[in-house]
């Protein structure tokens, strides 16, 4: 009587790294599915942030000058924006602005920084009154 054992066959070396790579491969893609997600995210919430930013500077021009005043502060404005005493302010912000004057109204282009380095150009106009 002999004893015959039945032994499953074995995966090789070449299978066991094809089968890990194969793997590593899938775990990429879908964390990199992932990341986009996020990353579009986080753009469209800082687009949100932007909008806000310039009805903000809008209604504070139109209040400006509904009270006669006619000094701007850009660290008064990105301070109220974000709603902070310190001296470092968040993105989006108002980097500088420019205004010119007509009879009729006050045009004033705001650069807003959104990120480092990334600006957009604001216009907002303050009637006079007549």
């Amino acid at each position: 009587m002999s004893i015959q054992t039945k032994l499953r066959p074995a995966y090789s070396l070449v299978e066991t790294l094809v089968a890990l790579l194969l793997i590593s491969i899938v775990f990429m893609i879908i964390t990199t599915g992932i990341s986009s997600v996020l990353q579009s995210l986080s753009s469209i919430q800082n687009q949100q942030k932007v909008i806000e930013l310039q009805n903000f500077l809008a209604r504070y021009i139109y209040i400006q000058g509904s009270v006669g005043q006619t000094t701007i502060n850009l660290d008064e404005i990105n301070r109220g924006f974000h709603k902070s005493n310190g001296t470092q302010v968040a993105y989006p912000k108002v980097v500088s602005f420019s205004s010119t004057t007509t009879p009729f109204f006050v045009k004033f282009v705001f650069t807003i920084e959104r990120i480092p380095g990334r600006t957009e150009q604001f216009i907002v106009y303050q009637y006079k009154a007549y």
